[in-house]
């Protein structure tokens, strides 16, 4: 489970220059998240499957959405051969992990790798416990609406619910029955959104060498041996690692020479800096 990072990155996304009023990401995995060169086509929409039934997530509690969040959404990559990693017939990280998972060496499970997705017919999902956000004085919030730019009245004592964070800023809450799309930045002064403890599972479905299927725990499966963060060298572009790259690859990110450590950054190799 991944727990705070959300909130805090977005806040200091914002503080940093997010434009007030732009417009926010897709939910990834649909559309794409919006970037510094527009929308970005993620992975190939197909049918949407039923979160809850095939998980068995608690939904009063937790929000089951496709796609993984974050201006550049973590993925990893398979470097060595003969990976074989713990995976789990259903997405629920009380199941016990009961399916053993070959994985093809150089392919990149991030969701802008969609050859990748396409082929293995990967599904992205990922699970965000609610949260609730306390207003803490009279205000009026903008969000992306039907409309364009519409205002959201809020007295304090009010309380949004958060669902999840989308990119750019932006984050899903909920109100009176009704989501809203809002920039985290209209909401840090205003309300207890700054303290929030966030958690989430970040799952995909995978294709397992030999035939069969498994659901991976992003967590869990980055600290699998012979698994490496994904190396996305531009935003939207991701694709399975070369074989001649691998050496390279594994190198600069055991000695960070990318300039970044977490993996939901962008990356972009030295030679091209």
């Amino acid at each position: 489970m991944r727990f705070g990072w959300v909130l805090a990155g977005a806040l200091l996304l914002v503080a940093c220059g997010q434009k007030e009023g732009a417009a926010p990401g897709a939910v990834a995995g649909a559309a794409g998240p919006a970037g510094p060169a527009g929308p970005v086509a993620a992975a190939p929409a197909g049918p949407s499957l039923d979160y809850a039934a095939l998980s068995g997530y608690d939904v009063s509690t937790w929000f089951l959405s496709p796609g993984w969040p974050g201006e550049y959404p973590p993925g990893f990559a398979v470097l060595d051969p003969d990976v074989k990693v713990p995976a789990r017939a259903r997405p629920n990280p009380t199941d016990p992990q009961d399916v053993s998972c070959l994985l093809p060496q150089f392919a990149n499970y991030q969701i802008w790798n969609a050859a990748r997705t396409a082929d293995d017919q990967l599904e992205y999902f990922v699970a965000t416990k609610k949260v609730p956000v306390t207003v803490l004085e009279d205000t009026e919030i903008e969000f992306v609406g039907d409309a364009g730019i519409e205002t959201l009245a809020l007295k304090k004592g009010d309380v949004l619910t958060y669902l999840r964070y989308i990119g750019e800023g932006f984050t899903v809450l909920s109100f009176n029955g009704r989501e809203f799309d809002i920039n985290e930045g209209e909401l840090s002064n205003v309300t207890d959104i700054g303290s929030t403890a966030l958690e989430e599972d970040l799952w995909v479905r995978v294709a397992c060498m030999g035939g069969s299927q498994g659901w991976l725990l992003f967590d869990e499966v980055i600290e699998e041996k012979g698994v490496y963060p994904s190396p996305i060298t531009g935003y939207g572009d991701a694709a399975d690692i070369l074989p001649g790259d691998v050496d390279a690859v594994r190198d600069a990110i055991a000695t960070d020479a990318y300039g970044v450590s977490a993996t939901d950054q962008e990356i972009i190799p030295p030679s091209e800096e």
